[in-house]
């Protein structure tokens, strides 16, 4: 899983890169290449799992974030050019989360509002020059052709080019299986899951019209104050959790964070456990058992039998695998079981 960290500059962008993964990258210094770090995924109920079984290791689940450069925006085709630029890195990510500056200080007066426009205006600009690029050979192919590869794709590309036409994101649109296979290969800007990240100062809050103007367009919304987290991060738990009673901040921004991106991702946990290993795994939610087996290892997947599934709560009220198998907890489930959030999860293959 890969969140894409996107705004213009002077954000707060790399400060809250460095709060949530411990990167401690310099902030303020510009380029043109992303910056990455593994942050892993705090679950209460993988801690308990760990103190249940004692194993060799125990592995959270983890979420790759992606700091992509900011640009300064604007009107213009140089500023087009470096938006386009920039924005090209936000294609590879799973997700997007816009980090806006709703402080002053010494970069001139916060416009949480514009920017916020200015980004989906980028989006969708970048997405329809896509489109209409891909219209414009459909075109060509069928005059050279008399007919196109595939027939689907055509009005596809045109439903496409009117919803962006309107400003409205792709992610809005309705799509049957055929339709998101086609479109998944392009990887559109305003069609991945989008968080907003409203960046204030310390004795402010997020400001609730831009929340709320965010949350129509379909996002996620994180409010939070960037320089404290990096400020929290640098501490041990203990006086991190002090700190954080001092402010009345119920808990850090990479708790919050990843929760959005579990939310506009739609995914769930489950585990799998043992003297070995302890570990969280990160599924959509309403996976079947052989794609959950596959996020182990795709042999799994492939050679999928049963799955020996067992609730959280359940493992956890027997105190023991033995314990809720006498109970009668522990189930085999087939190849169109749903995995449920929590399942603790045995794959039982053959390659």
């Amino acid at each position: 899983m890969q969140i894409g960290l996107i705004g213009v500059k002077f954000t707060g962008k790399t400060t809250l890169f460095n709060s949530i993964t411990g990167a401690g990258l310099p902030t303020g210094q510009g380029g043109v290449e992303p910056h990455r770090a593994i942050g892993k995924v705090p679950d209460p109920r993988l801690d308990r799992l760990t103190a249940m079984f004692n194993p060799r290791r125990t592995v959270p689940a983890q979420v790759e974030w992606v700091d992509i450069p900011g640009f300064e925006g604007g009107a213009g085709a140089d500023g087009a050019r470096e938006a386009t630029r920039f924005l090209e890195h936000g294609r590879r990510v799973d997700a997007l989360a816009q980090v806006i500056r709703c402080f002053g200080g010494g970069y001139g007066p916060a416009d949480p509002a514009g920017e916020l426009a200015t980004l989906a205006l980028e989006l969708t600009l970048a997405d329809l020059q896509i489109v209409e690029n891909r219209l414009e050979k459909l075109t060509k192919e069928k005059q050279r052709m008399g007919k196109v590869a595939n027939p689907l794709e055509p009005p596809l590309m045109e439903r496409f080019r009117a919803q962006l036409e309107a400003e409205r994101p792709l992610r809005d649109l309705a799509l049957n299986p055929d339709e998101k296979k086609i479109a998944a290969g392009y990887s559109f800007l305003t069609q991945k899951p989008l968080i907003v990240v409203l960046n204030h100062g310390e004795d402010q809050e997020p400001p609730a019209d831009v929340a709320e103007t965010a949350r129509a367009a379909g996002a996620e919304v994180v409010g939070l104050c960037a320089s404290i987290e990096a400020e929290l991060a640098e501490l041990a738990p203990a006086d991190a959790a002090e700190f954080l009673a001092d402010l009345g901040i119920a808990e850090p921004a990479v708790n919050r964070m990843i929760r959005a991106s579990y939310h506009a991702l739609d995914l769930q946990s489950f585990f799998t456990v043992g003297p070995d290993e302890c570990r969280a795994w990160a599924v959509r939610r309403g996976a079947l058992a052989p794609e959950a087996a596959g996020v182990i290892h795709s042999d799994l997947q492939r050679g999928f039998i049963r799955a020996e599934t067992t609730a959280y709560d359940d493992l956890v009220a027997a105190g023991s695998l033995a314990a809720a198998k006498a109970a009668n907890k522990v189930r085999l489930e087939g190849k169109g079981y749903a995995v449920q959030d929590g399942d603790v999860l045995e794959i039982r293959f053959s390659v």
